[in-house]
């Protein structure tokens, strides 16, 4: 069992790793470089099961297919991100993906008005969670800034 944390320690370092090395590469301009990290990102994520940090990899890598013209993989790799961030669910990439494949799907006016119809609905989701949260009175505290300090924060002191 040691050995297993250690080797999925190791993986999940190598995972972000990779990770950071293909978004350095990706902002500089160095496309080859920036998909050869990002493969081995996938690599490594998936030995360490990272959900999140695979199904990033697969979008900034349709990124780069979108931005060297080939279409056919950028669906590829954007349909498996998809899929993942459904299934962990991770409401962020959900929206990041559907605006890709809305993108992507632009011959296809069914699978846009699909896409958009998803993405709005997942966004407006995540901003009604977010003031769900900012008018949480445990919130009150993040708020805090020249008044007194909220009394429905004294019983977290």
């Amino acid at each position: 069992a040691v050995v297993s944390t250690q080797s999925t320690g190791c993986h999940s370092l190598k995972a972000s790793s990779y990770c950071i090395q293909g978004m350095a590469a990706l902002v500089e301009g160095r496309l080859t470089d920036a998909k050869r990290k990002l493969r081995e990102t996938v690599v490594m994520a998936n030995k360490a099961d990272l959900n999140k940090l695979t199904s990033t990899a697969f979008l900034l890598l349709a990124h780069i297919f979108v931005d060297i013209g080939n279409q056919s993989d950028a669906l590829e790799m954007v349909k498996s991100a998809h899929e993942i961030a459904n299934r962990i669910p991770d409401i962020s990439l959900q929206i990041w993906s559907c605006k890709l494949l809305e993108r992507l799907s632009g011959d296809q006016p069914d699978k846009v008005g699909e896409m958009r119809e998803l993405r709005e609905k997942l966004q407006g989701r995540l901003e009604r969670e977010g003031e769900e949260c900012r008018a949480s009175p445990d919130n009150s505290l993040l708020q805090w800034l020249d008044s007194e300090f909220p009394s429905s924060c004294m019983s977290m002191v």
